[in-house]
């Protein structure tokens, strides 16, 4: 757990949710769904071998019977389920292997209860309230309230005059929106959804499925596939064949899995692409970059 707090924290105190850190620490142990249809094909196999051994052995059933019996019985067993696997496949949930309510229970109550406190630089998401900005320059727009907590325990509303929200009707008038959200279904709708409601003044920023595909060890979850009425929308959407197919299988990667200090990342270029959009010299100057000398 010590561990995992600093590299949440980067090595410069930076603060994280509890949902941040759950993620952290289950991520290694989600289960792959082929790994785990192999699994089951495997113990079947072993099963019927068991079976067909004792009955052998027990004599309940001659050894002349037993063998053709069995491997026929195993070979329409392993038929069977090799035509099952798409099936499987498609049906197959991918999650975390502990409940988000576990874990705070049984592993952060089991922290606090005997170190007197939670872990090192931690904030519980539900008692984070973003902070109030009079004069905003900038907003952030994501469902997930982990995320807009961990923003607003880094004081990103400080660094930056930025509000944050989780609802488009809650967003201040006349400022760039930033829109962070999931790789998933609702992640993509939510960037249709934010532009319909105001127009050139979104900045999606993501996740979006091409980062998570692009990177081998971004955490994959997936539900059902969900019937095609709910992905039909992702075709007049920007993305390639290959994103909405893995979002119409029902994966999906959340944003909250994200480390901090890749979120305040993020966060930086959106907000200098924002500044440099409207002004050239300053996208300029960073073109020239530090310690460049400038030509022409």
């Amino acid at each position: 757990m010590r561990k995992l707090a600093e590299r949440l924290g980067d090595g410069r105190g930076l603060r994280y949710t509890l949902t941040q850190l759950w993620y952290a620490a289950g991520r290694k142990k989600v289960p792959d769904v082929l790994q785990v249809f192999k699994r089951v094909r495997i113990g079947v196999s072993v099963a019927i071998v068991v079976v067909a051994f004792f009955l052998m052995v027990s004599g309940a059933v001659p050894a002349g019977v037993v063998i053709p019996l069995g491997a026929l019985v195993l070979a329409l067993a392993i038929v069977g389920m090799q035509s099952a696997r798409p099936w499987f496949l498609n049906v197959a949930s991918v999650r975390m292997p502990v409940p988000y309510n576990v874990f705070r229970r049984d592993v952060i109550g089991r922290w606090t209860s005997i170190y007197n406190g939670p872990p090192p630089g931690s904030v519980d998401e539900s008692l984070v309230k973003p902070p109030a900005v009079q004069r905003p320059r900038f907003a952030v727009l994501c469902p997930d309230v982990s995320v807009l907590a961990c923003l607003a325990a880094n004081e990103v509303s400080r660094t930056w005059d930025m509000a944050l929200s989780d609802r488009i009707d809650r967003l201040p008038p006349g400022v760039p929106v930033i829109v962070l959200h999931d790789a998933s279904l609702t992640g993509v709708a939510l960037v249709g959804q934010a532009r319909a409601a105001l127009g050139p003044r979104v900045v999606p920023v993501g996740l979006w499925p091409r980062a998570v595909l692009a990177n081998a060890s971004a955490l994959r979850l997936r539900e059902p596939r969900p019937p095609e009425s709910d992905t039909a929308f992702l075709r007049g959407e920007p993305l390639s064949a290959a994103e909405i197919e893995w979002l119409a299988e029902g994966w999906w990667s959340p944003i909250a899995a994200i480390p901090p200090a890749k979120l305040l990342a993020v966060l930086q270029r959106a907000v200098e692409r924002v500044e440099d959009a409207g002004d050239p010299e300053r996208r300029r100057a960073r073109e020239v970059g530090f310690l460049t000398w400038p030509t022409g």
